[in-house]
């Protein structure tokens, strides 16, 4: 999956995310994907793609959405195997991906359940529209008062500043609701809340917005080091404290070996390379304990002795399957 530079003239993404990416990396896939949304679709859906058959359930939904009207079988399937994978957005998507009306409406449920604030609305209207006033009510309430929501996908700010954040159309539909019912004090209640909620999702938006378009910035640490024992280091902090001392390690071993170490979203990404050895280790700076414990169990002598194919070796932590993953590299022969 090597990014042939020579051809590419745009905006060039950060060379360290692009050789853990090529190291089998899914993050980086990711935050390749992400960056090349906006000037190149064919490497956005390569790295997404990568991701996907990786296992990342989100990279699934990011390329069934690049998929839509080009390849709409394809992006049916994505859709479906990134929902039944637990990503919320795809979740959502599922109610008009599929064919089947009451398929449709369980996958709405689903992601109400789960949280997603516009179908919670979508859902409290579904109910409405069947008779089931009282049910309709309960989930028109869930997503009008969930101030702890945030937006599953960006928002246009225009939208939101015409009160159509979901929050306050769903204030809006149980105002309706209740008035229907004879409630009005309740409606009178929830009218002016209604405005509350208005201000809120604007204050909310503009800067999840300014988040999310800064969001697949990464620092990353290229550095040489002796990984064996690099590695012996890190598990050494590991039986001392459960996990903070080595990433107290990581960090500083980040902090030599790179002076912008602190990333607009808080990741970091360390590639260490071990020439003698010829292992090659990605690690993000927010590693979680089941690596480093995972990581502990892995004997790399005897990897470096019996590889198969006498080239580089790459260790990279696999989100999907919680497993690092272990590569060999005919090329280093």
């Amino acid at each position: 999956m090597a990014f042939d530079r020579s051809s590419w003239e745009g905006p060039r993404p950060d060379p360290g995310l692009e050789q853990a990416a090529e190291f089998g990396d899914s993050r980086a896939m990711m935050r390749l994907g992400y960056f090349f949304e906006e000037c190149d679709l064919q490497q956005a859906q390569r790295w997404f793609q990568g991701a996907a058959e990786a296992g990342e359930s989100h990279a699934m939904y990011r390329l069934a959405k690049l998929l839509e009207g080009r390849e709409a079988e394809q992006a049916r399937h994505w859709y479906r195997r990134a929902a039944e994978a637990g990503d919320l957005p795809a979740m959502y998507a599922m109610v008009r991906s599929c064919d089947d009306v009451e398929e449709g409406f369980g996958w709405l449920r689903q992601a109400a359940e789960h949280g997603h604030v516009d179908a919670r609305l979508e859902f409290g209207r579904a109910l409405r529209d069947r008779g089931l006033s009282h049910e309709a009510e309960h989930w028109l309430r869930t997503a009008a008062e969930g101030r702890d929501e945030r937006w599953i996908e960006p928002r246009d700010l225009a939208e939101i500043d015409a009160g159509l954040g979901p929050r306050h159309q769903a204030c809006l539909d149980l105002v309706t609701l209740l008035t229907a019912q004879g409630r009005f004090d309740e409606a009178s209640q929830v009218r002016d809340a209604a405005e509350y909620v208005l201000q809120e999702e604007s204050a909310l938006g503009r800067p999840y917005l300014r988040r999310s378009a800064t969001g697949t910035i990464v620092e990353t640490a290229v550095v040489t080091t002796a990984v064996i024992p690099f590695v012996q280091a890190l598990m050494s902090k590991v039986a001392e404290d459960a996990y903070g001392q080595a990433r107290a390690l990581v960090q500083r071993m980040l902090h030599r070996s790179s002076p912008q170490t602190e990333a607009s979203n808080g990741a970091t990404l360390l590639i260490a390379d071990d020439p003698d050895a010829h292992i090659s280790l990605c690690l993000w700076s927010d590693v979680p304990d089941e690596a480093l414990r995972a990581l502990a169990s892995l004997d790399l002598n005897e990897l470096t002795a019996q590889r198969p194919d006498r080239g580089r070796i790459r260790l990279v932590w696999n989100t999907a399957n919680s497993k690092w993953q272990i590569r060999g590299d005919l090329r280093d022969e």
